[in-house]
């Protein structure tokens, strides 16, 4: 319906799946930041405050993935917990899904 698009296209929503990618350093950093205090500068304190809140809540949502104890290997890990996830917000980009699969693989191995 219109009305699930116009949730879906929200600028909160694309916000916080940029803020993700930057927060993680997805595609720019060797590995994970996930600084609060680099993110901060990238994006501005004020922002920075209500959007780490935020980033969190999602972070540790998709950290809830069984996929660990259920999946063998890490990538074949991180593909799965991507996709639970992705079901559940569907507002958020696919780089945004990946910033944070890229985290999980990185913490799992």
């Amino acid at each position: 319906s219109a009305t699930h698009d116009a949730v879906v296209m929200s600028p909160a929503a694309d916000d916080i799946s940029r803020a993700i990618v930057l927060w993680t350093g997805y595609e720019t950093e060797t590995w994970p930041s996930r600084d609060d205090d680099r993110f901060a500068l990238l994006v501005g304190a004020d922002a920075a405050i209500d959007l780490l809140v935020e980033i969190r809540r999602l972070e540790s949502e998709f950290y809830e993935s069984r996929a660990h104890s259920t999946v063998a290997g890490i990538g074949e890990m991180a593909r799965a917990a991507a996709a639970e996830f992705r079901d559940r917000h569907p507002e958020l980009s696919e780089q945004a899904v990946q910033a944070l699969a890229w985290c999980y693989a990185w913490d799992w191995k």
